[in-house]
């Protein structure tokens, strides 16, 4: 209670408007006064008051401070004429400076609180003694008053009560004394008893501003807020000049609603300082209040941009622009004081319902959570949030903000749209919900129809009958009841009455689209194609660009062995309509059943991906763009589809698998890790921890894997994530089941390489030779296991790795690790010219390639060329060579060519580890050195 008194009895304000000093009297007196002392300027100050002018007083005066900055006298009459002026803060400077020199404490300190109080100097007011000083009672009280409206504002209670307390003990009957007995009834929160001694003190003294300002706003208080208005008029006909009592009463009919009285006082304000955020912020209001919004976000904003903080001019530009539809800016606006708004503040609702239509559907769902005391005009508000939040992916979100949209729905239309909310979250409550949209408004074409579908969904078919034979009675002309009902016999396969409703319906309109589609799934039900397609082909030529039929007549083609001739009928027609994106959407299914994943993509290129986008939209094109392998494009449209709704599960799925596609195992981690903090979910609970895994850090991953329940660990990709963690710790033969089963499931190269790594720990190499040539089989375009292939058949049957490798060569002839390896088997199989040519061939393309020179130089050196060979070992050999079979080759070649020294310092710098190579090397000692 205290706190609202206060505020509304004490707005202090700065000094508004700024007077200049004359120039020109200013520049007579600087260039003719030069020789004057300080006491003949205060003569000439005084003449200057005498004849009216003040502006050039002041001129004389500082003159006469410049003269002698240390006289008392000089520096009270200088702040006495600010004070006059109303320039307060240059009053209260002079006259701090007078006491501090030693002037009459008697005559300075009355001046001084009023030049503090009218400059807002609260702080320095609250600090004087003025209980101790030598002023008179009056002034002391008078003064006193001053003081506590600056402790007031500074919210010091215990130090108010105890000034209130020395100044009531001063015997005096000034009217300030009944307004400091005034503010002891505001703290005891008597406000009748207050406005009684405001009313004392306005008999004493009518025209005291102090006076009039207290008095008014308790009047204000008190419900009597017209009569506070007319006080300050009244006042303002004998001082039409006192700007801060025009501020304050325009202030004061603002409350009041009064806007056009208190605009003509604003704008008389505005027309001495347009550069006062304080009144540009009032005229911001008042613009506001006759509903002129555009005028109003502008002064609002002026305001704001001149440094005005005041949450009052943002909540007014946040308004004004939701009025002007302008959202985005409304947003920018609100936001900023939404953390100090109190929470049910109609600011909130405004934030809100601004960020729906911003496309910034979680943002409003937590404003809304604050909006804890909604009423039925918010129904509509919470299942549009609710509605975004499905939409992003925020189920928990969605299920908080329809609770409350529940405690406040009461019409038939929020009741519809609350069951379908409730139905989208898999809550068939929601059907509770639409029976009673019905009830109360059984006229409702469109609740009776979303009460049907919501029957349909969730099989209740009996209700779906009665539904349609009572919408039959009550509108007998209209055919959706008709339909209805045979859509349910038909669901019942009971195709004989669903025909007899059909004939109804078509005797009431045979035109019309829902009639002609009924009969159309009856005839699918009844697998009666082609007839179907005889009607569907009449429907196409009367509604070609809709999708339903569209639909209807791809799945009747499909079912006649004629997919292909629907597919090129469907793009044909979809080509017509480049802006219906149900079209499209349907194209794009067409296309992927067919695998033209390309054509799918593009026929989605003309819809934005902003979330205008059709929900189906999203998931279409990012699996087109996946399995079309466009990697690129499928990471910007998943990209995009974060950045609209960074809570959709899918999306992140998405950019996980392309994480995944290109071996980015550290950012896939980082990116479930990070929806995780925020979201709890399966399938990315377990991407984490196969990435956690893939990227070497099997604890963590192991960590989440035990923390999963076991019915999911049956699932075939955690199968392979388990054979990971399996083969990480050093447990590979016993997860080759585990390594199985994820292959069979998904036969990509990954899965392929763990299941050979759990078969070669059980030392089951036939079988992995086995696994790899079916794969092969299965994946005849892929070269990576036909190398896997070819490099394990080297060893167990080279003629069967030749012809991998030559298959390999058929689709790439540059490969040089393939060229490489066929010119090794050649040379094995004794084929030297042909191993030669391939060899060649391999280090033509790697020249620097110490393995393919090696090859080659063994190749020529079985041919009885060892000087060529060693000059290709020459081309190649340096210091880093560390393969011990290589090293021996060249020293052997060395020896052979006769290059003792040269061979003689490698064999001293190597260092030999194998049994085998040390046999070899001193075999060649023997052989060439000693």
């Amino acid at each position: 209670m205290q706190d609202s008194l206060f505020s509304t009895i004490y707005s202090p304000i700065g000094k508004l408007i700024k007077h200049a000093a004359l120039v020109c009297v200013a520049l007579f007196l600087l260039s003719a006064c030069q020789e004057k002392t300080s006491e003949e300027f205060m003569q000439e100050a005084q003449q200057f008051i005498a004849a009216g002018d003040k502006q050039a007083a002041v001129v004389a005066m500082k003159n006469a401070v410049q003269k002698n900055v240390r006289s008392a006298d000089a520096r009270f009459k200088l702040g006495k004429l600010h004070l006059e002026l109303e320039d307060y803060a240059s009053a209260e400077k002079e006259l701090s400076r007078a006491i501090e020199l030693g002037y009459d404490e008697s005559q300075v300190l009355p001046l001084l609180t009023l030049a503090l109080q009218r400059s807002g100097a609260n702080v320095e007011l609250s600090q004087l003694d003025i209980i101790s000083s030598s002023i008179s009672p009056d002034e002391k009280v008078e003064a006193g008053f001053r003081q506590l409206a600056s402790l007031v504002a500074l919210n010091k209670e215990e130090e108010s009560r105890s000034l209130i307390s020395s100044l009531l003990e001063i015997q005096s009957d000034s009217a300030y004394r009944n307004l400091v007995q005034a503010y002891l009834y505001i703290f005891d929160e008597s406000a009748v008893e207050a406005l009684n001694e405001a009313e004392l003190a306005y008999e004493k003294e009518p025209l005291n501003r102090d006076v009039i300002n207290t008095a008014a706003r308790l009047y204000t208080l008190n419900g009597q807020g017209e009569k506070g208005a007319q006080l300050y008029e009244e006042y303002l006909k004998v001082a039409p000049n006192d700007l801060q009592a025009k501020f304050s009463i325009a202030n004061m009919l603002i409350e009041q609603r009064q806007a056009d009285r208190a605009e003509v006082y604003i704008d008389e304000l505005l027309s001495l300082n347009e550069n006062s955020p304080e009144l540009t912020q009032l005229k911001a209001v008042v613009r506001a209040a006759v509903k002129d919004y555009a005028a109003a976000k502008e002064f609002a904003e002026k305001s704001i941009s001149m440094g005005n903080n005041n949450p009052a001019s943002r909540l007014i530009a946040g308004l004004s622009s939701y009025e002007l539809q302008e959202f985005e800016a409304a947003v920018g606006h609100l936001t900023v004081i939404a953390s100090i708004l109190p929470d049910n503040h109609p600011g909130l609702r405004i934030l809100a319902a601004s960020q729906l239509q911003s496309n910034m559907g979680d943002e409003a769902g937590e404003i809304l959570q604050r909006v804890i005391a909604a009423d039925s005009s918010d129904a509509s508000l919470f299942s549009r949030a609710g509605y975004e939040l499905i939409k992003s992916g925020d189920i928990d979100g969605a299920k908080s903000v329809i609770e409350q949209a529940e405690k406040v729905t009461e019409s038939s239309e929020d009741l519809a749209r609350l069951g379908v909310l409730k139905l989208s979250i898999n809550d068939v409550e929601g059907v509770v919900n639409l029976e009673s949209a019905v009830a109360q408004a059984p006229e409702s074409a469109s609740a009776r129809a979303t009460l049907a579908g919501a029957y349909l969904s969730t099989e209740q078919y009996d209700k779906a009958l009665s539904l349609s034979r009572e919408w039959q009675l009550d509108s007998p002309k209209d055919v959706e009841g008709y339909v209805l009902e045979s859509e349910v016999l038909q669901r019942q396969s009971r195709f004989a009455e669903a025909s007899v409703v059909i004939n109804k319906a078509k005797l009431i309109d045979d035109s019309v689209l829902p009639v002609r589609l009924t009969e159309v799934r009856l005839l699918l039900r009844q697998e009666n194609y082609q007839a179907a397609v005889d009607k569907l082909n009449v429907l196409i030529k009367d509604f070609p660009d809709n999708s339903a039929v569209l639909a209807s007549y791809f799945a009747s083609k499909v079912e006649l062995g004629e997919s292909q001739e629907a597919e090129q009928t469907v793009k044909e027609i979809v080509s017509r309509y480049p802006d219906n994106a149900d079209l499209a959407l349907l194209y794009a299914r067409v296309a992927v059943t067919s695998k033209n994943y390309q054509a799918a993509a593009d026929a989605l290129q003309n819809i934005p991906t902003d979330r205008s986008a059709p929900p189906n939209f999203w998931p279409i094109k990012g699996a087109a763009l996946l399995r079309s392998n466009n990697l690129e494009a499928a990471e910007t449209h998943y990209e995009a589809w974060v950045k609209n709704y960074p809570n959709k599960a899918n999306a992140i799925l998405g950019r996980l698998v392309i994480h995944d596609l290109k071996r980015e195992f550290a950012e896939g981690s980082d990116l479930a890790n990070e929806f995780l903090r925020s979201r709890d979910n399966l399938q990315v609970k377990i991407m984490h921890s196969y990435f956690l895994v893939m990227n070497r850090d099997p604890q963590r991953s192991r960590k989440i894997y035990d923390s999963l329940d076991d019915k999911y660990k049956a699932l075939p990709f955690l199968r392979g994530v388990s054979a990971r963690l399996a083969i990480s710790e050093g447990r590979a033969a016993e997860a080759v089941q585990d390594a199985f089963i994820a292959y069979e499931d998904n036969k990509n190269l990954n899965n392929l390489m763990v299941y050979l790594n759990t078969l070669d720990a059980s030392n089951n190499r036939t079988q992995a030779i086995n696994t790899i040539e079916k794969h092969v089989e299965l994946f005849p375009s892929d070269a990576r296991p036909k190398l896997l292939l070819g490099e394990r058949l080297i060893g167990a049957n080279p003629d069967r790795a030749l012809v991998v490798y030559q298959d390999i060569l058929q689709d790439f002839p540059t490969n040089f690790v393939v060229l490489n390896n066929v010119a090794y088997l050649e040379m094995q199989a004794g084929n030297l010219p042909q191993a030669e040519e391939y060899a060649r061939r391999a280090l033509e393309i790697e020249a620097n390639s110490v393995a393919i020179a090696d090859t080659l130089g063994q190749i020529l050196f079985k041919q009885n060329k060892p000087k060529e060979a060693l000059d290709v070992y020459n081309k190649v050999m340096t210091n880093n060579v560390k393969n011990e079979e290589i090293l021996l080759n060249y020293i052997e070649l060395l020896l052979v060519n006769g290059n003792k020294e040269v061979a003689q310092r490698r064999i001293n710098n190597l260092e030999v580890q194998s049994n085998a190579s040390k046999t070899r090397l001193k075999n060649l000692e023997n052989t060439y050195l000693n």
